[in-house]
């Protein structure tokens, strides 16, 4: 088989430069779009609270800075009902869970909630203890915004007979609503 290379010529090289049609593909739509929530938190700059562990404390400062948000290491339990109603958002990670700092992070994700403002969960190595698992199921009762996990993280959570069986489920109910069976079908069916 003979193969034959492209002529060198102007059209040839213009080839390799992306046409407006093909601008158009879902990674340049994706790349847009995001570019426009980065801009729009830019002009915003939200108040982020965040209680984390001390691992990735100043990682997720950075990371909120350089994104254009305002961020507040905060985790004083005395502090949440005066500083937590008035941020735009809470990120909690339990990496470093401890009994000291349980307490303000149920009490952030209470006032954050009652306030209206999303809050995620970061549920670190759910899996490793029981007072771990627990901590995350108390948390999940007040509602997260979103759960950032790692897929073992994901899966710890839903496979938790705690979480089916004695908690909130995939529909929000607990057991005594009725929620249980929903859970159950969706545990085995995914539906």
């Amino acid at each position: 088989m003979d193969i034959k290379p492209a002529p060198a010529t102007a059209t040839a090289t213009a080839g390799m430069i992306p046409q407006p049609a093909e601008r158009n593909s879902p990674e340049d739509r994706w790349g847009r779009r995001a570019w426009e929530l980065l801009e729009k938190i830019r002009r915003r700059t939200p108040l982020v609270q965040c209680i984390t562990n001390f691992v990735s404390m100043d990682l997720m400062a950075n990371v909120l800075l350089a994104s254009g948000a305002s961020p507040a290491m905060l985790h004083s339990l005395q502090e949440i009902s005066d500083f937590t109603p008035g941020v735009d958002a809470l990120c909690i990670n339990i990496g470093t869970l401890s009994e000291d700092w349980l307490p303000s992070m149920r009490a952030a994700a209470a006032a954050a909630a009652e306030a209206g403002r999303p809050w995620v969960l970061d549920p670190v190595a759910v899996s490793a203890s029981d007072y771990r698992m627990e901590a995350c199921i108390g948390l999940l009762e007040l509602r997260p915004a979103a759960i950032r996990g790692n897929a073992s993280e994901i899966l710890g959570l839903v496979s938790s007979s705690r979480f089916g069986k004695n908690k909130v489920n995939w529909t929000g109910k607990t057991d005594g609503e009725g929620g249980n069976e929903s859970y159950e079908k969706r545990k085995w069916t995914g539906f």
